[in-house]
């Protein structure tokens, strides 16, 4: 579920491990940047490659 809000910024629920919760809270505290920053730049990063991009899912089904 995404929800938009007043400024147009769309928020968006996931669901994680509690070993990736400590592994991007580590990584935040490393690179003094906050968890939501790491997200959208993994975000970035997927979205930059595409199709190119080697995933253990399929995307492409609904």
């Amino acid at each position: 579920m995404a929800v938009v809000g007043q400024d147009g910024a769309v928020r968006v629920t996931a669901s994680l491990s509690r070993e990736q919760e400590r592994a991007l809270k580590e990584l935040a505290a490393r690179h003094k940047v906050s968890v939501s920053w790491l997200v959208r730049h993994a975000v970035d990063q997927l979205v930059e490659r595409g199709c190119d991009a080697q995933l253990p899912l399929d995307l492409g089904r609904n």
